[in-house]
């Protein structure tokens, strides 16, 4: 499996993900990138939703390479947002890539992804 050359893609489409992870301490998938396809990730951020503060964790698993740690046990404060990538700090998924998040506590944090799928 291949990833596409980007320099000569044929579609850039850009994207939004939203994720609640429901489930604590269980990291929930976010998306799965396709094959022959390339996520340029140009911003994620997280937005506690509740009253009291909350811990997010997020992770990439590239195509047959170890999962790693994005944002690790970051502290986000009551009924604020935070912004955990920015597009100063994009960076690529490979085809067939893993993206996760937990929250902790569960469902009281809304990710938003922002990226482009290149093919």
């Amino acid at each position: 499996m291949a990833n596409p050359n980007i320099a000569a893609a044929t579609s850039i489409l850009g994207e939004s993900v939203t994720k609640r992870p429901t489930s604590s301490p269980t990291y929930q998938t976010i998306f799965q990138v396709p094959a022959d396809t390339v996520y340029k990730i140009n911003s994620i951020s997280a937005c506690n939703i509740s009253a009291a503060s909350a811990v997010v964790t997020l992770s990439a698993q590239p195509f047959m390479q170890i999962l790693v740690d994005v944002a690790n046990t970051i502290n986000v404060p009551e009924n604020t947002t935070l912004i955990l990538i920015s597009k100063e700090t994009s960076f690529y998924l490979p085809a067939l890539s893993y993206m996760y998040c937990n929250a902790n506590p569960s469902s009281t944090v809304d990710f938003l992804i922002s990226y482009e799928a290149i093919s």
